[in-house]
């Protein structure tokens, strides 16, 4: 029987309730807040058919609520900032990461969403200088050790930025897979020295031992029916660095385990398997869930989303990653009815972002689809209509000195320089670049950043959505959104947009008083979780929480 079969009748949100009965007396021993990176809601409905009752997201579905219309608030679709709603239940708004990366005009240079000063453990170079510092609210994890002593908090990534944003600063382990070494790692803001369990882990080398291992098709035919699994357009694999087809054997293209391997893993569904393995550690060596006191387990399976950039979201190996993540799933959710106690846990699955198909592909299929290095050129046009309009810039100086992240950020104290000093300034040049960079291919709207809070200046939910997006000091001064199915840059498939693949992903609630086999169809954001699960345990909603807690959450246990 196949999942979809499954999912009939079940009750529909019927209502929203603002506020619903107290906290269950015995709150669950473990809040699980699971996240799978780039899992779009339009490639799960695709792949729903071929996905056994046996996995993982067929329990879910059956034994919990799926929802089906969760989708982001905000624009700025990437890993950083989804994490960081996952973890805060806020849009990127309020939490303030924004982006992966942004321009920071005081320093000249990019800035990494957790980029922090913090020491390495000495055994562990790799995990300097990473932390949760530029995030501005508390996580769920934060609030559970505040309000219930003896609580832990542990967080399990392949990304260092997933594993941080969903725990936080107070958290007991954040622990992520470094790819130039292969080692898991962590640093001085959640340890004094390496817990023992990771120093066991990386003496054991679980990675090392997958070297050689043949990745190759894990379902029947008709799972992949419709899926060409040679496409020009897809990265090759890196054992030959020429086939673009499945099997292929895990190496990257070297004699023995090193970085070039390491990548090739991520960048297949046995990296998901690797970031399970290690919260099933984690969970044994923290004794997390074995007490009353509530405990909390993020866990980010980050290779689906290498998957999809390398070889498109409707790819065979794509199709192949998601066949294995569910199998993945269901070992997880068995290691939790072991190990915790089948209804002793919450889970809370959602997704961080969704994924644009590949343009080639929607192009051959008659959609008005195309791709390019279109932020360059909307900086190259930019920086004409403000050369034109003020003047050449001096020598070495630029009007625009940076495009990416879907803004322009332009040089205020130039032109300042240019014009009479006024507050309008600023704006008029701001206009004028976004009316430049609008005419760029593949263009769909420009805006000044400063009219972003105009009524009227963008149709709706578009405005809303960058408003969303938008934090002092890391958004730029003209906003760029490109038309639907465009994308910049030559990566087969990617993220980042307000558009409706891109902000539509899947959610699911398991265990903790939710309703069993039900769907529910009432707009939610992926923040939900933190906000159901902190209900779990008598937390107060989470600052900045935007959701309300749909009727099948507010069941009695």
């Amino acid at each position: 029987m196949k999942l979809h079969a499954l999912l009939f009748g079940s009750s529909c949100c019927a209502a929203l309730l603002a506020q619903g009965p107290a906290a269950p007396a015995a709150p669950p021993r473990l809040l699980v807040l699971c996240a799978v990176d780039q899992l779009a809601a339009w490639v799960f409905d695709r792949a729903l058919p071929h996905l056994p009752a046996d996995g993982g997201f067929a329990r879910l579905c059956a034994g919990g609520v799926q929802f089906t219309n969760c989708a982001y608030q905000h624009a700025c679709t990437e890993t950083g900032p989804g994490h960081a709603t996952i973890g805060t239940g806020a849009p990127a708004a309020h939490h303030g990461i924004v982006r992966n990366n942004w321009w920071s005009v005081q320093d000249q240079r990019e800035l990494y969403c957790v980029e922090e000063s913090v020491p390495a453990l000495p055994e562990l170079p790799e995990g300097q200088d990473r932390g949760p510092g530029r995030m501005v609210l508390p996580t769920l994890g934060d609030g559970l050790k505040a309000h219930w002593p003896g609580a832990k908090v542990a967080s399990v990534s392949w990304k260092d930025r997933s594993a941080i944003l969903m725990a936080g600063g107070s958290a007991d382990c954040v622990v992520w897979i470094e790819t130039k070494t292969g080692n898991l790692v962590t640093n001085t803001r959640w340890a004094k020295a390496v817990p023992e369990w990771v120093a066991a882990w990386n003496q054991r080398r679980p990675i090392d031992a997958l070297f050689g291992t043949v990745w190759q098709r894990l379902g029947p035919e008709s799972a992949y029916a419709g899926l060409v699994d040679d496409r020009p357009f897809e990265t090759p694999h890196a054992s030959d660095g020429k086939s673009r087809t499945l099997p292929q054997p895990l190496t990257g293209g070297i004699a023995a385990p090193g970085k070039e391997f390491f990548t090739q893993v991520y960048a297949s569904p046995f990296g998901n398997t690797l970031v399970r393995q290690a919260a099933e550690a984690c969970l044994d060596a923290l004794q997390l869930g074995a007490d009353a006191t509530p405990d909390l387990l993020c866990v980010s399976f980050s290779s689906t989303d290498a998957v999809g950039h390398a070889f498109g979201p409707d790819s065979v190996e794509a199709r192949d990653a998601l066949l294995r993540l569910d199998r993945d799933l269901a070992a997880l959710l068995a290691t939790l009815d072991q190990k915790v106690g089948v209804g002793r846990y919450a889970l809370f699955l959602t997704a961080d972002h969704g994924i644009v198909p590949v343009p080639e592909a929607s192009r051959a299929a008659g959609v008005d689809a195309g791709r390019g290095a279109l932020q360059t050129a909307a900086r190259a046009a930019a920086e004409q209509a403000l050369g034109r309009q003020f003047g050449p810039p001096p020598e070495g100086k630029r009007y625009v000195p940076f495009a990416g992240d879907f803004a322009l950020f332009l040089d205020h104290e130039l032109l300042l320089q240019k014009a009479e000093p006024n507050a309008q300034v600023l704006r008029a040049a701001a206009r004028l670049a976004a009316a430049a960079a609008l005419r760029v291919r593949g263009m769909q709207t420009t805006c000044a950043t400063l009219d972003l809070f105009e009524p009227g200046t963008l149709p709706e939910p578009l405005q809303r959505s960058l408003q969303l997006a938008y934090f002092p000091g890391r958004a730029g001064d003209v906003q760029l959104v490109l038309k639907p199915y465009w994308l910049d840059g030559t990566t087969p498939a990617s993220h980042g947009s307000p558009h409706p693949y891109d902000r539509e992903v899947v959610a699911f609630a398991f265990g903790g008083g939710a309703r069993v086999g039900a769907r529910c169809q009432v707009a939610v954001t992926p923040g939900l979780g933190a906000l159901w699960l902190a209900r779990q345990c008598g937390l107060p909603a989470p600052p900045g929480a935007v959701d309300t807690l749909p009727a099948e959450l507010l069941a009695e246990r």
